[in-house]
């Protein structure tokens, strides 16, 4: 697979500045302009970002790596974890309390509780949250859907319809990089909008055993093998900024994709609204799968002696100049409620607003549902169906929750 290469900014040397090691999966265009202005932000401030980077799978790659590190004795500083996985690493005792390093009394009025819920264990702050992205977003090539006089699809049945169109126009309907990660994110956005807010939150966040295995779970399976039609075959293996960029370059009509897709067309010129249009995926209007990105701090050896370089740092990515100039930047919105939206595009601005107006889901395919270890395996199972050209929907159903059940 072709990898973008980034070359690192200049930025100011700082002789004095205190070295901060951090993993995380910020690697792709639009992503990785994100980093630099924390890298920045903090040098500013005497620390100095040591970036430990970790490329591929979604932040799987990543979460392995920090594993290795961690059991040898030498996790990094600080590391990009969120969702259930916080709890699991809080469990082990590695893991610094923030409200022990940080004065935490405002965030109960400054981030909003889905927010706070989603970054405490055992009634502790023990990660800091930094964005939110919404997931099921579907984004429209302008110019492709111009040309064609095309609708806003807002039913399945119309989207399909419309695929068709887009598909004997000679265009690519559908931009995926057919990744596993990949095809669970597809999976996810339809079976949020055909299972509905309640019943997708019992199969992939309670695990409720009747609703994995109901009629209706087959037929989104069924309905959701159909969007295999309509993609590239040959990109199989690629990542996502790669799919993102036919979308930029008008060779792709739609993907499916959260709004760190925003990041990397910023990077190629494009503006939201002018060159892609952000819509619900069909049939979800109202409601808002969440993924919310999060860092939490290692305790090492020398943990005591830095909690001024920790304290700076907590303060820095909660504050109101980075949770803006950050945000814009990334493609998602911010954490804190008190931001004024005026300066983001149209498509974040219906982000916030949906984000406080609709129901509220994790999404199990960012690790907000589960542990990154069950995810993995229900993520598996999804990908193995939607490119298997024979593989049952009713025994794949079965084998969803089998597997589940196994493991909890």
């Amino acid at each position: 697979m072709k990898k973008t290469v980034l070359l690192p900014l200049l930025f100011n040397i700082n002789a004095n500045a205190t070295p901060l090691e951090v993993l995380h999966w910020w690697t792709a265009p639009g992503e990785a302009e994100s980093q630099r202005i924390l890298e920045k932000t903090l040098l500013e401030k005497d620390i100095e970002w040591q970036n430990f980077a970790i490329v591929g799978e979604g932040g799987d790659s990543a979460l392995r790596v920090l594993q290795m590190r961690a059991l040898s004795g030498n996790p990094p500083d600080t590391a990009q974890i969120k969702g259930p996985d916080i709890g699991e690493w809080a469990k082990v005792g590695m893991l610094a309390e923030v409200d022990k390093i940080f004065d935490t009394q405002s965030w109960g009025y400054i981030l909003p509780k889905v927010v706070r819920d989603t970054v405490t264990f055992n009634d502790h702050y023990m990660a800091v949250p930094i964005n939110v992205h919404r997931v099921n977003w579907l984004w429209l090539n302008k110019k492709i859907f111009k040309e064609l006089k095309l609708p806003v699809p807002t039913t399945w049945d119309s989207f399909f319809v419309i695929a068709d169109k887009i598909k004997a126009a000679g265009y690519l309907p559908l931009a995926h990089g057919g990744t596993a990660w990949q095809d669970a994110l597809l999976f996810e956005s339809m079976a949020l909008s055909l299972l509905g807010a309640e019943k997708y939150r019992k199969a992939f966040v309670e695990h409720d055993i009747a609703v994995l295995n109901s009629a209706e779970m087959v037929t989104v399976f069924k309905k959701y093998k159909r969007l295999h039609a309509y993609v590239d075959k040959s990109m199989v293996g690629q990542d996502w900024f790669n799919a993102s960029q036919l979308i930029a370059t008008d060779k792709a009509a739609m993907q499916f994709m959260g709004d760190w897709a925003k990041g990397m067309w910023n990077v190629s010129g494009k503006v939201a609204m002018l060159d892609y249009i952000c819509v619900d995926v069909p049939e979800s209007k109202g409601i808002f799968s969440y993924n919310i990105d999060s860092f939490v701090i290692f305790e090492k050896y020398n943990f005591q002696a830095r909690k001024n370089v920790q304290t700076i740092f907590v303060e820095t990515l909660l504050s109101k100049q980075f949770q803006s100039e950050f945000n814009i930047s990334k493609g998602s919105i911010p954490v804190r409620n008190d931001i004024n939206m005026d300066a983001f595009d149209a498509c974040a601005q219906k982000s916030y607003a949906d984000f406080n107006s609709a129901q509220l889901v994790p999404s199990f395919t960012q690790n907000m549902a589960s542990t990154s270890h069950l995810q993995n395996i229900i993520t598996q199972i999804i990908s193995n169906y939607f490119n298997a050209p024979n593989v049952d929907a009713e025994k794949t159903v079965k084998r969803l929750s089998l597997a589940i059940r196994a493991l909890k």
